[in-house]
């Protein structure tokens, strides 16, 4: 670290590090929504032709599992790697700490992720009220969202977001500190976790299935925020080592 970058004080090296995100918001904040309108709009048209053609025979709930908003978490997700790969040497290079890198990337994200959040519950909230639509559907809160008021449904997208961001951030990380060897150990233990959750959904039975069907929403998605901190955290060990030059 500089003796001038050290003068600075953190909140403000890592604000900085926030807008080198923010440079460019066609990436995270306008292209998204123009994708997820344009899926809506194709969505509600198909709804309208099915209604149209299925008449009285039409079942009242025929609207209500759509998956149109899922994409999202995943696009963030490739986002947040994208942005962890291509602006951690170009930050280096204004004398950023990897700290501040770290930090700086993974609260954008985290404000990304309030936003998005919010706003998919606003657009919940609309849909709810023009009854879906006009057609009874169920864009913006699916399935078990349907009834959950504004609160939940926000905190179930902000969960989400958060968890699929930092791990984005974390294969990030791997990325710019390993390169391909990174991604190799990453799908490896992400490999091996999946099948040692699948052994313990097994052997665990009924118990989970009564953990999902007895509890809330909120208390499910609030299970989520911990394994986030722990890939944050892990992602921060990654990269606190990583190289400056490729």
């Amino acid at each position: 670290m500089t003796a001038l970058t050290a003068e600075i004080p953190a909140p403000r090296r890592i604000a900085s590090v926030m807008r080198i995100h923010v440079a460019n918001p066609w990436p995270t904040a306008i292209l998204p929504w123009l994708v997820l309108f344009g899926v809506h709009g194709i969505t509600w048209s198909i709804w309208a032709l099915i209604t149209h053609y299925a008449g009285d025979s039409l079942e009242p709930d025929a609207f209500r599992y759509a998956g149109g908003v899922s994409w999202l978490v995943i696009y963030m997700m490739v986002i947040a790697i994208q942005a962890m790969n291509a602006g951690f040497r170009f930050a280096m290079g204004f004398s950023a700490t990897r700290r501040d890198y770290y930090a700086g990337t993974v609260a954008f994200f985290a404000a990304m992720a309030v936003v998005y959040a919010l706003g998919l519950g606003v657009l919940a909230m609309v849909e709810r009220a023009t009854d879906g639509w006009g057609l009874d559907g169920s864009f913006y809160a699916p399935a078990y969202l349907y009834d959950e008021p504004y609160a939940v449904i926000a905190f179930h997208y902000l969960a989400l977001y958060l968890l699929f961001t930092a791990m984005g951030a974390l294969i990030g990380a791997l990325f710019v500190r390993w390169r391909a060897a990174g991604l190799y150990l990453y799908f490896a233990g992400l490999a091996l976790a999946v099948v040692a959750f699948v052994w313990w959904a097994l052997d665990a039975g009924d118990s989970l299935v009564a953990f999902f069907r007895d509890n809330p929403i909120e208390v499910v998605m609030a299970w989520t925020l911990p394994l986030s901190a722990a890939l944050a955290a892990l992602g921060w060990l990654v990269i606190r080592r990583a190289p400056t030059r490729a």
